[in-house]
Order: structure tokens, then sequence, then C-alpha cells
């Protein structure tokens, strides 16, 4: 099953000189029930060939209703790059630090950046939302 598109483009390119600091992301985009199935991808924004990932900030609103949604975040490559299975979407909060593999990571392609439910969620909550913003530099 491909991962729902949540993003809106256009999206930001790669244009720019070496090393100008670049944030991809944003804006706050609104989960859907199928968002949370198990297993369920969403594509949360996209980055360009040649982006290095430096940081991320980011919050993840109430998603679920109960108290047993998992999220990772990650590409294709690698469903939790960025964030391992994390219980962040049951109560809502900041982004954790980046996952050791994510800091400085090259990318290689156009890529999706890919909201995983590792294990699915209740139902909706009051405010499922994700808010994620990536900075670094094209190199």
């Amino acid at each position: 099953m491909a991962p729902r598109t949540a993003y809106r483009q256009p999206q930001a390119g790669g244009q720019g000189f070496a090393r100008t600091k670049k944030v991809f992301g944003g804006p706050v985009l609104t989960l859907t029930a199928a968002d949370i199935a198990l297993n369920a991808q969403t594509a949360i924004m996209r980055v360009p060939k040649g982006f290095v990932l430096m940081s991320w900030t980011g919050t993840v609103g109430d998603i679920d209703s109960g108290a047993t949604l998992m999220l990772a975040i990650g590409d294709a490559g690698n469903n939790a790059r960025f964030m391992a299975a994390s219980n962040i979407g049951q109560a809502g909060a900041a982004l954790p630090a980046l996952a050791a593999g994510g800091v400085l990571y090259e990318f290689t392609d156009d890529t999706d950046i890919l909201l995983t439910a590792t294990v699915a969620g209740a139902g909706l909550a009051a405010t499922p939302t994700i808010n994620v913003l990536m900075e670094g530099y094209m190199k």
C-alpha cells in the first residue's frame, strides 16, 4: 500500500549556495483515521537530493484517543531513521532529539519523509496534528 501524501506542493527545492541553511516541512498537517492504522505510512514532507540534515523541531498533537499508538518517522529505506517507535502521539508533545543515524544524514535522492504507525491507534483524539521542520544545508 502506497503512503498517503499529506504535504502540499510546492515544497522548496534544492536551490541555494552550498551551506546555505534550508528548512523543509510545515505547515501543521491534520492526520486521518487511516493514518494511524497498523503500518500506515503518511508522507509528511519531501526533501531534495543533496540535503544534509542537521536538526529538527516540531510538535505532535494528541492523536490517539486510546493508549496504544506508536509512531516512527523515517523514509522508504528506514522507517525509523529519524525517530524510532514512540508513544508521542498518545498525549502530544514536542519532537524528541533526532535519532543518531539522522544527524548529518545526506539524502541521495528526492525523499518523502514518512510517518509510520508501528502500533495502531484506538481512534482519533481531539488534535490529530503533526508539524515537523527539518533544518540543514545543501551539499
